[in-house]
């Protein structure tokens, strides 16, 4: 419900990690805090529920109450385990993400801050003004072409051209979800278009991986690209449930997608995990491949024999940040099938 024209105004100011300002008006009563979409204030973030809290207009100003969440709503660093008259001053959390009351006063007494950022990503969106780029996959066998990987990229006056930047700000927005969405569709459609015939790689993010989300968003991507090889990147560390992973597989099975474990040896690889969810490609991450040419004996036998015990699991190995051709050739003798990197392909947008 929208609301009347005399009611006091509140404002939730929030910060993006480089510190920047952003504001969040409330504008009707309820006003719902979730991860459901089409929420008021929607946070696709792990560990907010689908209906998460809620911020309800009363006589006396506005309270907050948690709508039974799972991991619970914070007010000034406590627990919510009743209703709250927000106060000036307040902060709520919600999943580590922080709101601070900044306005509850008369509308010509306060003063508005705005993120620099909001306005100009909201029109990218709206425009969909991306440019998404491919990097070449290439066997290490015999140096052909086997496919890509999508790579999100933008050109617009406003915002940073950095995509780790971009999706720092659209995460703190609640859009960061329809950004990676963006990016994937818009860069698969171009590449059906084109008359792509080789397997496409597509990433997801961390807050991707709620079923709610994911089942609809690969159908309809899968609807729109019905002929497309696809596979989809999943960082290891996403891995943590052995049933969500079985399901997960078996919805990439039916939508005819392979899965892609992506990063493998970035920090902590759990590989009883992986035997468990056997992936169709894995993708070992650029700190085990940069300068493997000149590591230990030792250490160079401990990548092959993860390379052949994957191989002999039926897993299709690639060896990420390949940048010299010594790193090809040793990649090449030590059993890597897949290559990608710089000295192999740079990302560049498709040419019809």
């Amino acid at each position: 419900m929208l609301l009347p024209e005399d009611s006091t105004p509140l404002r939730l100011e929030g910060r993006t990690k480089d510190g920047s300002h952003w504001v969040v008006p409330v504008n009707c009563s309820p006003f719902i805090i979730g991860r459901k979409e089409g929420s008021d204030l929607f946070l696709a973030s792990e560990g907010v529920s689908r209906k998460h809290a809620e911020i309800v207009e009363v006589y006396d100003g506005w309270l907050i109450r948690d709508s039974g969440s799972t991991n619970g709503t914070y007010i000034n660093g406590k627990r919510l385990s009743a209703d709250h008259l927000l106060q000036q001053g307040d902060y709520i959390t919600i999943a580590e993400i922080r709101f601070d009351v900044v306005e509850l006063c008369v509308e010509s007494e306060c003063t508005e801050i705005i993120n620099p950022y909001a306005e100009n990503l909201e029109q990218m969106l709206d425009l969909k003004a991306v440019d998404p780029h491919f990097q070449p996959l290439i066997s290490l066998i015999n140096g052909s072409l086997i496919g890509y990987e999508v790579l999100g990229r933008i050109n617009f006056v406003g915002l940073p051209n950095s995509p780790r930047h971009l999706f720092e700000i659209s995460g703190m927005l609640g859009r960061q979800v329809e950004l990676s969405e963006l990016f994937r569709n818009t860069a698969l459609k171009h590449a059906a278009a084109v008359g792509v015939t080789e397997l496409i790689l597509f990433n997801t993010l961390p807050d991707e991986m709620n079923f709610d989300i994911l089942r609809p968003s690969l159908s309809a991507l899968r609807q729109l690209v019905p002929d497309l090889k696809l596979g989809m990147e999943l960082h290891e560390n996403t891995v943590t449930d052995a049933a969500m992973m079985k399901e997960l597989r078996e919805l990439l099975y039916e939508q005819e997608m392979l899965l892609v474990y992506d990063d493998f040896g970035a920090g902590q690889s759990r590989l009883i995990e992986l035997l468990d969810s056997v992936p169709d490609i894995l993708k070992f991450d650029i700190a085990l491949i940069h300068g493997i040419q000149h590591r230990s004996k030792a250490s160079r036998s401990i990548v092959e024999t993860l390379v052949k015990m994957a191989g002999d699991a039926g897993i299709r190995t690639l060896a990420e940040g390949i940048e010299s051709v010594e790193e090809a050739e040793v990649c090449r003798e030590i059993g890597f099938e897949l290559g990608q990197g710089y000295f192999l392909g740079r990302p560049a947008p498709l040419q019809s």
